[in-house]
């Protein structure tokens, strides 16, 4: 007997590149529930973070997220103060400023 839970289809395989950071920020989950949770990557599609308090696996949260703002993600996986979020739509890295490379101004030595 087979399961379609081992079909390809019903996995989404992790394309996005990770990058790690050490930031931490606002996460809330139900309508009036905020807690501060330490960010340890993020990618296009999703995150990582710690959390202090347990948040149940297929729940809904919103992530605030510098240089973009609220960001709404489920809960995929939980395990020892750590929790992965999936984002509901993709953001730009390049607006996220965890992950957005830092310019510095141009000296004029003239």
């Amino acid at each position: 007997m087979t399961s379609d839970r081992g079909s390809p289809s019903h996995y989404r395989e992790r394309r996005d590149k990770r990058t790690e950071i050490l930031s931490t920020t606002q996460m809330r989950h139900g309508s009036r529930y905020s807690v501060e949770v330490r960010i340890r990557d993020v990618s296009q599609c999703g995150f990582m973070a710690e959390c202090g308090d347990p948040v149940q696996i297929g729940s809904y949260v919103s992530l605030e997220v510098p240089g973009i703002g609220p960001v709404r993600a489920q809960v995929r996986w939980q395990l020892a103060g750590r929790m992965g979020g999936m984002f509901l739509d993709p953001i730009s890295l390049s607006r996220c400023e965890w992950t957005a490379v830092s310019v510095e101004p141009s000296r004029n030595d003239g």
